[in-house]
């Protein structure tokens, strides 16, 4: 009896197992055919059967699924040069992607983006797009998405010769050494190789060696091409072995028999021309040299750059149509909704008179409360305008009388100097009082100039600035403390020094002003992407609920200022008990 059972539920257990192994095998073969068909070399199959997968993907809501896909779709139109299409893909999906707050998915995106605008040499846009990566990486703390933005960045930086290039090398090679990324420790290596041989640095060989074991444990066919580029150039160009390196690069071409990448082929066109022409076979040299052009010039003049803002236009269009819509849709719910209502009270007028009394009073308290709030922010963006008015007229005047007035009063002491050997003694003691009041002028133009734009805040920046102040306005009565956290060399925009000098300037005159305190402390630190300021004294404090009775330019009119800084601004005070004021402002 029990052996009969236990053979029954043996079978049913098989047949479970072998379901599910169905199930999953042919959940991997769709997951696979993409990458199937283009290793064959059958492009438009792949993209006929990425499009199935992403509509049934939107059809059952498997929005992850989905992006996967299309990110590989816009990777094959990207490989046969249609750039055109391969940003078009990566719009659609990044209108999914921010729809259902899929922040993984926008950071490929975002990479993908930047990565097809470098290739077409949009560099600035492709920075704009891989920052925007990097910054949705950071936040999820995700090593893999960590590493692929930093490798974009680098091939941009790479590309436009910038001293950034060792930054984001030893950034990659952090994140990919915590990778599980077969890949991202491919292009680890990859990259350090490039570099070090670019630099003539035989070390490079041992990276180049390992990218090249790593290439063919991924078994794409295009890091395997662009491993034997690299060797190829090693031969040539370290060991000045040509013929090696010929070889290499032939193998490359063996790889893609129908000419179906065009970028890396172009890199091996370029690389054996190059070395023909060191072996002194100018034939060959031209042929393979006129190969490339053709290449280079195909790549170059893809369809991106005339379809790029029209891609970009619709996307933001139908981003906002779609929000139209849901706000449309609201609005429609909310007064089909009040009809509702509207139809119950008839029913009972009575009570519904009441009730739409109330109601009533309570919409126009709202719509009162949102005029202040408006009249409060229309408040706060004048007095910062004016303030702005004030900070560049200040920059205006100091330059004008640093640059032209002053050098002017020196000229003019110098041109009397010259006249002093031709005048008599009477007349050389008019001169000399002549240069005390010209002198004096000089001094007082020279203090002004300073007063409106410390020349310390423009040479040395921000925090030197500030110590200074604190040190100039210490004295036997009131002692200012400054402590930074910061990088000694750390420097910031000069609109950004101007401001935040100027709004902390005005904290401590109205410490030594108001406060009656003994002591006071300014500290600085830098938090992420966020400067952090506070200022504190052991003052007679005051009450917060009288800010805005105050007077001159006053602690409202600073709020003002740290708001159009999209900062933020607490104040934290009591009478007898000292005052603590933080300003958190973006850099």
């Amino acid at each position: 009896m029990y052996s009969k059972i236990n053979k029954i539920l043996f079978i049913v257990i098989l047949l479970i197992t072998a379901l599910n192994c169905f199930g999953s095998q042919n959940q991997r073969t769709k997951t696979d055919s993409i990458i199937y068909y283009v290793e064959k070399n059958k492009p438009l199959k792949a993209i006929s059967f990425a499009r199935k997968e992403s509509e049934s993907s939107l059809l059952n809501k498997n929005y992850n699924h989905y992006c996967d896909v299309m990110i590989r779709k816009s990777e094959i139109f990207r490989n046969i040069n249609d750039y055109e299409n391969a940003l078009n893909t990566l719009y659609e999906a990044l209108a999914i992607a921010e729809k259902n707050n899929l922040k993984s998915k926008q950071c490929l995106i975002y990479r993908g983006i930047g990565n097809l605008n470098g290739l077409t040499f949009e560099f600035t846009k492709a920075k704009k797009y891989l920052h925007k990566a990097l910054k949705i990486a950071k936040t999820l703390n995700d090593n893999d998405l960590l590493s692929k933005a930093n490798q974009g960045l680098l091939r941009i930086h790479y590309e436009t010769g910038s001293d950034s290039v060792d930054y984001y090398l030893k950034k990659i090679a952090y994140y990919s050494s915590k990778s599980n990324d077969l890949y991202e420790r491919f292009k680890n290596y990859s990259n350090f190789s490039k570099i070090y041989l670019d630099k003539g640095n035989p070390d490079g060989k041992k990276y180049l060696d390992s990218a090249y074991i790593f290439a063919k444990k991924i078994g794409r066919k295009d890091n395997i091409a662009n491993t034997l580029n690299d060797l190829g150039v090693y031969y040539m160009n370290i060991l000045k072995d040509n013929k090696k390196a010929l070889e290499a690069f032939f193998q490359v071409l063996k790889l893609y028999p129908n000419s179906e990448n065009s970028k890396i082929l172009s890199v091996s066109y370029s690389n054996i021309s190059y070395a023909y022409e060191q072996m002194g076979d100018y034939k060959k040299a031209l042929e393979y040299n006129n190969k490339y052009y053709d290449l280079f010039s195909e790549i170059s003049s893809g369809r991106l750059n005339a379809a790029r803002q029209e891609i970009e236009t619709k996307y933001q269009i139908k981003k906002i149509e779609d929000e139209f819509k849901e706000k449309q849709s609201l609005i429609e719910e909310r007064q089909a909704r009040n009809q509702k209502l509207l139809l119950l009270f008839a029913s009972i007028f009575i009570l519904a008179g009441f009730i739409f009394y109330f109601y009533y009073q309570n919409l126009l308290l709202k719509q009162k409360n949102k005029i202040k709030d408006l009249d409060n922010d229309l408040q706060y963006k004048i007095i910062s305008a004016t303030l702005d008015g004030q900070d560049q007229e200040r920059n205006k005047i100091s330059g004008i009388l640093h640059d032209h007035v002053s050098a002017i009063l020196s000229s003019v002491g110098l041109h009397l100097s010259a006249f002093e050997s031709s005048l008599t003694k009477e007349q050389i003691e008019d001169l000399k009082k002549t240069r005390s009041l010209l002198k004096d002028a000089h001094d007082k133009v020279r203090d002004l100039s300073h007063e409106l734009v410390p020349p310390l805040l423009v040479k040395l920046g921000l925090q030197y600035a500030l110590k200074d102040l604190c040190e100039n306005n210490s004295n036997s009565l009131l002692s200012f403390e400054f402590h930074s956290t910061l990088a000694r060399e750390k420097r910031f925009h000069p609109d950004f020094e101007n401001r935040i000098y100027f709004i902390v300037s005005e904290l401590l005159n109205n410490i030594i002003k108001h406060s009656e305190a003994t002591n006071a402390k300014l500290s600085i630190e830098e938090l992420g992407d966020k400067l952090h300021i506070t200022i504190e004294d052991n003052g007679k404090g005051f009450n917060t609920n009288n800010i805005n009775k105050s007077n001159g330019f006053g602690l409202t009119q600073i709020r003002a200022r740290v708001n159009n800084m999209n900062g933020k601004m607490k104040i934290k005070s009591e009478p007898n008990k000292g005052t603590i004021i933080n300003i958190t402002v973006d850099e």
